[in-house]
């Protein structure tokens, strides 16, 4: 019925079907429709019509004025849902470097746009995350793409993609990548791990065996383990700004190979504008990055 109230109020403010018409952007007789359809719902004549023109009758008066209150709140409406105004909480779990990287500026943007969201974190591997996904604990979370197909009550959302690299202390520095992972002892990302998996799958097509020490998921950590000069790692790159004096990155060159990070979300998700929001700020800040690999789609 909105429409043949704000066809109502239009034929109101201008005396004229005709103009009323021209300014919705309809027909004459379709704006006639609209207004007899509105007279027979109302089983009230609102016009006094003598040849061509009409003229509000005391009904049509009262009903116009009515209209144009309804019409107010409707416009109110709209101007709450462009406002962004969402309330909520969303649970949001991450893996680490997520967290550490990018969760923070995330976590701002929501809060800027909407500070009426209430956000849980939690820190986890990905497949522990991916599994509260599907499970409906968690309402998205920020995972490396895993080997498997996702199901299909789950959305996978690409967000980027992370070049792994060799990592070794720089007293070792050398163009030479094959030869550090041989002659050093390896800190190993976590085999257990859907990013430690594209790793031994890498390890497996060079037949390279390296002398395993240490074993951890946590790349932040890799790193540190690596600086004090224990050995080398092959780990997703992102910044090594803090460790210019003690590491050396090499690059694989033609054999570079990169882990996927993204957002994995219930196909169907309860709180579909929530995670809209959130998806939304997550691609603007991982865009932004000057790290980052961005990997996004149509979404």
């Amino acid at each position: 019925m909105l429409k043949e109230l704000r066809t109502l109020a239009a034929v109101a403010r201008l005396g004229s079907v005709t103009a009323a018409a021209r300014e919705i952007g309809l027909t004459q007789a379709a704006a006639s429709a609209q207004i007899q359809r509105l007279e027979e719902s109302l089983q009230l004549q609102l016009f006094d019509r003598v040849g061509r023109h009409v003229r509000l009758n005391q009904s049509g008066i009262e009903i116009v004025s009515r209209a144009e209150h309804i019409l107010h709140l409707c416009a109110e409406l709209q101007d709450v849902k462009k406002s962004g105004a969402l309330r909520g909480n969303l649970r949001l779990g991450a893996i680490q470097s997520m967290q550490r990287q990018y969760l923070p500026r995330v976590i701002q943007g929501l809060v800027s746009s909407s500070p009426d969201i209430k956000t849980h974190l939690e820190l986890g591997g990905s497949l522990p995350l991916l599994t509260a996904v599907d499970q409906g604990t968690l309402d998205a979370a920020m995972v490396v793409k895993p080997f498997f197909s996702i199901p299909p009550e789950l959305e996978w959302i690409p967000l980027l993609r992370e070049p792994f690299k060799v990592i070794c202390p720089i007293a070792d520095a050398t163009d030479d990548w094959r030869h550090v992972l041989r002659s050093r002892p390896f800190i190993r990302y976590d085999s257990a791990s859907f990013g430690g998996r594209v790793v031994d799958r890498f390890l497996q097509e060079h037949h390279l065996q390296p002398d395993c020490h240490i074993e951890c998921q946590d790349v932040d950590a890799i790193l540190e383990i690596v600086a004090c000069g224990i050995g080398a790692a092959l780990i997703p790159v992102k910044d090594l700004s803090r460790h210019r004096d003690q590491l050396c990155e090499i690059d694989l060159g033609q054999d570079r190979f990169f882990r996927e990070v993204g957002m994995v979300i219930p196909s169907a998700p309860r709180k579909r504008e929530l995670v809209q929001e959130l998806v939304r700020i997550t691609r603007e800040h991982v865009r932004s990055s000057p790290h980052a690999h961005p990997l996004l789609d149509s979404h």
